[in-house]
C-alpha cells in the first residue's frame, strides 16, 4: 500500500451572480437571497491528496463555515497514513477536533474516497456496490422573496410548471422568509391544484415558524394536499427532539429532520427518540462519505429512508447505492438561478436542463467521484493555499 505524502488545501472565491447575503433586513437574517447585480463570492474549499507513488484524490465544493482550519487539522492527521485508512483517519480527527464538530473532515474524507476510486479504477457507485446509473430528481426552489424572484404563490407554481415541462416529477418549496402561516398554507394548496395529483410535492419552511401551532397549521395543509414530506418548519434550526416529536404526533405526514443535526450518532438519537420519520444527510455537514454511510446504513436497518440534502456529484453516487429509492435534490433553483452547482467543473452540472424527459439525472461514471475541476477558472481566484507534508 502507498503512503499519503502530502495534502494541499485551497480556497477560491467563486462568484454567484444576482445573489448575496442580506444583512439589512432581519426578515432575511443574513440568508443568501436574490440581489440583482454582480452578486458575491461563495468560497469553495478544495482538498487534494497525493500519495508517494503519484496517485491523486481530490474534492472541491462550496465551503461550510469553519471548515478550512478543520480541513487543515484533518490533513495533518491524514498525512503519513496509508491511503486506505479512512476509518482510522475519521476516528482520530473527530477526537482531535473536540469539542467542535469537524466540518473540515468532511472534505478530507471525501477526497480520500476519490483517491481510493482512482487507485482501484472504479467509480464511487461501484465501490459502494451500487447498481443505479440514474437517480430520480426533484426541483427545490429558493426561498420566495419580494424582489420578483418567486414573490407569490402564482410565481412559484408557474416556475414549477416550466420545470415540469422539462421532465421534473417532484417539487419542493422553500417558504417565504416571513413565516406567515396563512400565506404558506394557501401556497401548499395552490401547488397541488396547479401541479396536479400525480406529482411529488414537499415543503421545507427552512425554520421560519416561531411557534409549534403555526408549524402544525401549515403541516395540516401539507397533509391534506398529500405532500411527500414536511421538513424543518421550526426555529431556530431544527435541533429540538421534543418539539419535533410533538409536531409528529399532531400530523399524519412524514416529518423530515436532521439536516442541522450533525453526525451519525446525533441523528440516530434524534430518530430513536421520536423527533423525525425520515433522516437527512449532507456529506459536507456529516463527516464526508464515511459519516454519511454510517447514517444511511443505520436508517436502512430500521427501514427508514435517508434523503440526501442538496445537489452534488457525491450525493448522486450515494443515492445510486442506497437500498431505498430516494430522490435527488436540485437546490436551490429559481427563475434567477437555473444552475445551483458551483461553477467549478469542466464535465458536470446540476442545471435544470440536464434532467431527462422521465425525470432522471445521470450518475458520474469515471473513477472515484468522476468529475474534473476547471483549474484554469479556479486558480486565478484562489485565496488560500496550504501544503501539509508527512514527517
Amino acid at each position: 500500500m502507498s503512503i499519503i505524502d502530502r495534502i494541499e488545501i485551497s480556497t477560491f472565491d467563486v462568484v454567484v451572480e444576482n445573489f448575496a447575503h442580506n444583512y439589512t433586513d432581519d426578515t432575511y437574517g443574513g440568508s443568501f437571497t436574490y440581489t440583482p447585480g454582480p452578486g458575491s463570492a461563495k468560497p469553495v474549499l478544495m482538498v487534494q491528496i497525493f500519495t508517494e507513488d503519484g496517485a491523486v484524490g481530490e474534492y472541491a465544493f462550496q465551503c461550510v463555515s469553519a471548515a478550512v482550519p478543520q480541513a487543515i487539522a484533518a490533513a495533518k492527521v491524514a498525512v503519513g497514513h496509508q491511503w486506505h485508512e479512512r476509518e482510522l483517519i475519521f476516528q482520530t480527527t473527530r477526537r482531535a477536533s473536540r469539542p467542535a464538530h469537524s466540518y473540515g473532515l468532511s472534505y478530507v474524507d471525501t477526497a480520500l474516497w476519490d483517491l481510493a476510486g482512482k487507485i482501484q479504477g472504479t467509480s464511487l457507485t461501484q465501490m459502494l456496490g451500487g447498481h443505479r446509473t440514474e437517480v430520480p430528481a426533484y426541483a427545490s426552489c429558493h426561498n420566495g422573496d419580494r424582489l420578483d424572484n418567486l414573490p407569490t404563490k402564482e410565481a412559484v407554481s408557474d416556475f414549477f410548471l416550466s420545470l415540469k415541462d422539462k421532465g421534473f416529477t417532484g417539487f419542493k418549496m422553500h417558504s417565504w422568509h416571513a413565516g406567515n402561516k396563512w400565506e404558506e398554507a394557501e401556497n401548499v394548496r395552490h401547488m397541488r391544484e396547479t401541479l396536479g395529483e400525480r406529482v411529488e410535492l414537499m415543503l421545507d419552511p427552512a425554520c421560519v415558524f416561531n411557534s409549534l401551532s403555526d408549524a402544525i397549521f401549515v403541516g395540516k395543509a401539507c397533509e391534506e394536499a398529500g405532500f411527500r414530506w414536511y421538513e424543518d418548519p421550526l426555529r431556530p434550526t431544527g435541533l429540538g427532539i421534543f418539539q419535533h416529536k410533538k409536531l409528529r404526533e399532531a400530523l399524519n405526514i412524514p416529518i423530515l429532520q436532521t439536516e442541522h443535526v450533525a453526525g451519525p450518532e446525533a441523528k440516530a438519537d434524534f430518530l430513536l427518540n421520536g423527533g423525525t420519520d425520515l433522516l437527512r444527510v449532507d456529506i459536507h455537514y456529516d463527516l464526508g462519505i464515511t459519516g454519511a454511510l454510517k447514517t444511511i446504513h443505520f436508517g436502512e436497518s430500521l427501514g427508514v429512508t435517508t434523503e440526501m440534502h442538496a445537489p452534488g456529484p457525491v450525493h448522486r453516487h450515494l443515492i445510486a447505492a442506497q437500498q431505498q429509492t430516494t430522490m435527488y435534490e436540485i437546490a436551490n433553483v429559481s427563475p434567477a438561478l437555473l444552475d445551483p452547482s458551483p461553477l467549478i467543473y469542466t464535465d458536470y452540472s446540476d442545471h435544470v436542463d440536464t434532467i431527462t424527459a422521465d425525470g432522471m439525472m445521470a450518475v458520474p461514471t469515471g473513477p472515484g467521484i468522476g468529475v474534473t475541476y476547471d483549474m484554469e477558472k479556479l486558480l486565478p481566484v484562489r485565496t488560500m493555499h496550504e501544503i501539509i507534508k508527512a514527517g
